[in-house]
């Protein structure tokens, strides 16, 4: 979970999401990577990773 305060002082709990493709971390067995105030899961890791070695897979399942 994140804790986040708003400008109310109210903190807010969130759970953490894929920053490219929404997901929320264990939906599905996703996994998070955290970055400087950014998350990627694991398939859209998947998928950057092909684009890098020059393969054009589909976009990921939700996406």
């Amino acid at each position: 979970m994140i804790f986040r305060r708003k400008a109310s002082g109210k903190v807010v709990r969130h759970r953490p999401r894929c920053s490219f493709c929404g997901k929320e971390r264990g939906e599905g067995g996703v996994q998070l990577v955290a970055g400087a105030g950014v998350y990627i899961c694991s398939e859209c890791v998947r998928v950057a990773s092909e684009i890098l070695r020059g393969h054009n897979p589909p976009a990921p399942a939700g996406a």
